[in-house]
């Protein structure tokens, strides 16, 4: 994960290498630097301003209206309510859901977990997953959209600048079973700077037919 410094967050102090517990950041707590544990989550209360968050083995929530730097966790999800600023957010084994309005100045990404953002979401970088899908609702993405096994849905206003892409293992080949194609929801209002690039077959839902000119297929059909 890429390492910014953030010029809002002010750490105080810094947590590190805990193991065993929960970080609780919340109430009349001072605000916290960077925060880190290997077994236990992190929870940030409302209305609070951290620096970077990693964990090993647990989740990360953060509560209303606070803002932190880099969010990372290797086995749990990260759960961001209304209103939070980060930097960006990573997880392996867990999936990343925000509530509304979230600020996320770089990248969303997770292998085997789902992407899921409410209404008001901007996200500066990519947002990519392996083994989950991506759902979207009147958000803003300034790159790129990227999943190999997941569906993604697009729906309301939302408005991608970048690509919409379903990648292709590089090891083997794609099976070509239909059952596992996975598949784009694009609703009608939604915009798409980019391409639509399918590297295997996916089952297309394009409300708006002009979006059928952003297909770009980098498989042969057999």
């Amino acid at each position: 994960m890429k390492k910014h410094t953030l010029a809002l967050l002010v750490p105080l102090f810094s947590v590190s290498l805990l193991s065993g517990c929960i970080i609780h950041v919340g109430g009349d707590a001072d605000e916290h630097g960077n925060a880190s544990t290997v077994f236990g989550g992190i929870d940030i209360g409302n209305d609070r301003q951290v620096g970077d968050l990693s964990t090993v083995n647990g989740g990360i929530d953060i509560g209303h209206r606070s803002q932190a730097g880099d969010v990372s966790t290797v086995n749990g999800g990260i759960e961001l309510g209304d209103n939070v600023v980060i930097e960006e957010a990573e997880t392996v084994n867990g999936s990343i859901t925000a509530g509304h309005n979230l600020q996320a100045h770089d990248d969303l990404q997770t292998v085997n977990g789902r992407i899921e953002l409410q209404k008001g979401a901007r996200v500066g970088g990519d947002i990519s997953t392996v083994n989950g899908d991506i759902l979207l609702l009147d958000a803003e993405v300034g790159k790129d959209l990227q999943t190999l096994n997941g569906d993604i849905k697009l729906r309301g206003d939302t408005y991608i600048k970048g690509d919409v892409v379903f990648e292709r293992r590089r090891d083997q080949g794609w099976d070509w079973n239909s059952d596992e194609e996975p598949t784009l929801l694009v609703e009608k209002a939604v915009r798409i700077d980019g391409r639509i690039i399918l590297e295997k077959p996916v089952r297309l839902k394009l409300e708006n037919p002009a979006m059928q000119d952003k297909v770009e297929r980098r498989y042969n059909d057999k």
